[in-house]
């Protein structure tokens, strides 16, 4: 059998060593702690290097996501989620909300480019009896005029249509008041970058999301709410600038409220 060997004293490390050791590995720690760890984390760069490593700006969207989870948590807090999976679609009754959405929608678009300029009556008039022309020598007789049918012009107007500003960091929440089954349609867009939208809706102790969507600059969809409440958009400029956002509305609801 193999006897170990057991290291004599003069080999084992010093207590000045230990020491060292010790006071350089602490350093080593409190150098990560501040130059990458709070940075990445939390968004706290005290020497910059965060900064310079592009550190700071991933902590600092980390704590916003954070922030905003947990207003939403909270907003939500004691409400039952509808849940609007595809696994839910299975659902007679889900599947039957869902057909309902999109012949609303359907019907929208429809009756949007059925909708005609209306022509404006005119008093009739007493016939006017033709006269014949007097033939002059030389000159043909002119063919007569005919009277072309004015080309009649489509309306497809949005109900409510809004603009604001978002500035770096700003959020606002618009939200229509609806009934269950009733049916709007939407399109929203963004002239001067990108922003984050959540789509969704409260009432009777109940919540749904309907679409979350991040760094885009338009968007479009149809809202067909499960329960009686405020259905809407929460909007987010995550950008560097100030972005300006236009909603526009139609549909059956009652009506458009600025939440925050």
């Amino acid at each position: 059998m193999y006897n170990t060997d057991y290291p004599d004293r003069a080999d084992l490390p010093s207590t000045f060593k230990l020491i060292r050791s010790t006071v350089v590995a602490g350093f080593a720690a409190i150098a990560i702690l501040v130059t990458i760890v709070l940075p990445s984390e939390y968004g706290i760069d005290p020497f910059r290097v965060g900064g310079m490593l592009g550190l700071t700006q991933m902590g600092e969207i980390k704590v916003q996501l954070a922030q905003e989870a947990a207003a939403q948590a909270q907003a939500a807090a004691g409400q039952t989620v509808v849940p609007t999976s595809a696994a839910s679609r299975s659902d007679p009754a889900v599947a039957g909300r869902i057909a309902a959405l999109e012949q609303a929608v359907a019907a929208l678009q429809s009756q949007s480019d059925r909708t005609i300029a209306p022509r404006v009556p005119t008093e009739p008039t007493a016939p006017v009896e033709a006269i014949d022309p007097v033939p002059v020598a030389g000159i043909a007789p002119l063919e007569p005029v005919v009277a072309v049918e004015p080309v009649q012009k489509l309306v497809a107007d949005w109900r409510d249509e809004i603009s604001f500003v978002l500035t770096p960091g700003q959020g606002t929440e618009y939200k229509l008041v609806m009934a269950a089954g009733a049916a709007a349609e939407y399109e929203w867009l963004v002239d001067g970058g990108v922003i984050n939208v959540d789509v969704h809706g409260e009432g009777n102790g109940q919540s749904v999301k309907y679409e979350q969507v991040r760094g885009v600059p338009v968007g479009n969809g149809a809202l067909l709410p499960p329960f009686d409440g405020t259905h809407g958009w929460f909007f987010r400029n995550r950008g560097s600038a100030d972005v300006v956002v236009t909603l526009r509305v139609r549909g059956d609801y009652t009506e458009m409220k600025k939440l925050v």
